[in-house]
């Protein structure tokens, strides 16, 4: 999913030196890829949207081939945390099936903010003798949690409202890109 996402993302904003308006078209569909390429005037990024379309294209049918059996097999025996996950705005059948799978068991967990920080969501603190001198370990945690969360905190400012609304209190008071990994946050603490 994080490979399909990285070249329809790649073809939605090529690296170029041109600056030609973006399309307000999603590329979820296949019939809204068609002619992405034509945009471009130099034929090797020409060509290179074109490859990027048809990976893209090629992990379509292998993803809905992976999550029938994976959901088939989810269901009987993690039933009531796979519907629990499931209820969550944001969370999809798939992001919901990874999250059962990577966080394991949620009870190892003390504390909401201990799996905040194993999603990767905060910034440790780099602390000497009580001074502070900047930030580490952004690599602890659960990379894959990271990004599931932050696709989840973007799903559901697409279809809630009320999500909107949180995160526009959220920018007025913390910048946009703050935001967003609070509202991630949120989700974390809400799961």
């Amino acid at each position: 999913m994080r490979t399909r996402a990285a070249l329809l993302a790649h073809v939605h904003h090529p690296k170029s030196p041109y600056t030609l308006p973006a399309r307000g078209q999603t590329l979820a569909s296949t019939a809204t890829r068609d002619g992405r390429a034509e945009r471009w005037p130099e034929p090797a990024v020409h060509q290179s949207i074109e490859v990027d379309v048809a990976l893209s294209d090629s992990y379509d049918p292998l993803l809905t081939d992976l999550e029938l059996p994976i959901g088939h097999t989810a269901t009987p025996h993690d039933a009531q945390p796979l519907s629990r996950l499931q209820s969550v705005p944001g969370l999809g059948k798939l992001l919901s099936l990874l999250l059962l799978y990577a966080m394991h068991a949620i009870q190892r967990f003390p504390r909401g903010q201990d799996v905040v920080a194993y999603c990767r969501l905060v910034t440790w603190a780099k602390e000497a003798a009580g001074k502070r001198s900047g930030t580490s370990g952004a690599k602890r945690g659960n990379a894959d949690l990271q990004w599931a969360f932050s696709d989840a905190a973007v799903l559901l400012l697409r279809h809630h409202p009320a999500g909107q609304q949180y995160l526009a209190r959220l920018e007025h008071n913390h910048g946009t890109g703050k935001a967003c990994t609070l509202l991630a946050q949120q989700l974390v603490r809400a799961v």
